[in-house]
């Protein structure tokens, strides 16, 4: 299993390089362009994303088109072994944190009771099509999930990611959180 994990960690790695800037910014372009006719964006009017990595598609466009359909988005800031998420009104005023990410400042308000339900757009290094996610390994999102579950916090899943990502089947933990859609631009 731990063979397999690091050829898969590899094998994303390798993949994931096609997502690097310039191509980012249009594979979060095409994101954001597909995502306004999915039901599950029409349907939530809180959106959690995360800020993206050099090696991640960009999800600025994303973050801007909810802002002007005047949703509530919410963007992560890591401490330590935790993550919480922070409301942000634009890209404007984020701060650099853990991992050279963009965060939201320590002035942002928190992600409450009444922001829920929302939709959770979530990266990956690799995803496979029964919503199988393999992360960088820290396991955030998957204490996140855990956490929002425990609470009865209602929550979609989204996984966004390009088809290289994809990938025949991710092995799956006890702790590890499927997703509930995927995304693939």
């Amino acid at each position: 299993m731990r063979l397999l994990l690091k050829e898969l960690f590899a094998e994303a790695s390798y993949h994931k390089a096609s997502a690097k800037n310039p191509a980012a910014a249009s594979y979060g372009h095409a994101a954001a362009c597909t995502v306004r006719d999915l039901p599950y964006w029409k349907s939530h009017n809180t959106i959690l994303t995360f800020l993206s990595m050099k090696d991640e598609i960009d999800t600025s466009a994303l973050i801007i088109c909810a802002l002007e359909e005047r949703k509530a988005v919410f963007t992560p800031r890591v401490t330590g072994d935790e993550m919480h998420f922070f409301r942000i009104t634009g890209l404007d005023g984020l701060v650099p944190g853990a991992f050279g990410i963009r965060e939201p400042p320590a002035s942002a308000s928190p992600l409450s009771s009444e922001d829920f339900p929302c939709l959770v757009i979530t990266p990956g290094l690799a995803f496979d099509r029964a919503g199988g996610r393999l992360g960088r390994g820290r396991g955030f999102y998957d204490r996140f999930f855990a956490e929002l579950d425990a609470r009865g916090a209602p929550h979609f899943r989204l996984g966004l990611c390009v088809k290289a990502q994809l990938v025949e089947q991710v092995p799956m933990g006890a702790l590890d959180k499927k997703m509930d859609a995927l995304l693939v631009v």
